[in-house]
């Protein structure tokens, strides 16, 4: 019983100065750093689904538009109810491609986690046809990114009026 008391004696007296060494060499973790890391690769990868989108937008190219959404995705757009699976967003595409010109999007704010990412920001899209012909829509876009395997695709996307 001696020895077994001795033996915690010495891990109590011993273990709160080995709990702060190091291996030689060893540097800490800088948790802030990897979250940087984590978020510049995320945006990285983000902006190359952006990129596709975009440049699919402003082909008429709605086969490339629609598989920038996951099967299951939800697309709301500025004048629209929700619309709900990739089927269904290619067939919104194809119906409004002529109506609409360029797009441009401006990332007001990120945030990532695991394998979820939320770009907040606003959208102006140049009217060419329809009523509003000649104008250009504007207003914030909140678009929820998700991962499945390494690939990154939109999940959710939401276009809002202008509040004006």
């Amino acid at each position: 019983m001696k020895r077994s008391a001795y033996l915690i004696a010495a891990a109590v007296v011993f273990a709160p100065s080995c709990v702060g060494a190091q291996a030689p060499g060893y540097q800490r973790i800088d948790i802030g750093a990897i979250r940087a890391e984590y978020n510049a690769e995320v945006l990285d990868r983000i902006a190359d689904v952006l990129l596709e989108w975009s440049t699919a937008w402003s082909t008429d190219d709605i086969d490339a538009l629609a598989e920038s959404y996951w099967p299951d995705a939800v697309l709301i757009p500025h004048d629209r109810t929700p619309i709900r699976g990739r089927t269904a967003i290619r067939e919104y595409f194809a119906e409004v491609a002529g109506d609409y010109g360029d797009v441009e999007a401006f990332m007001l704010d990120f945030d990532a986690s695991g394998g979820m990412a939320q770009v907040f920001g606003n959208y102006m899209i140049e009217v060419r046809a329809g009523e509003q012909a000649g104008k250009t829509l504007t207003g914030p876009v909140v678009t929820i990114y998700l991962m499945r395997g390494r690939t990154w695709a939109i999940r959710t996307q939401v276009f809002l009026p202008s509040g004006g």
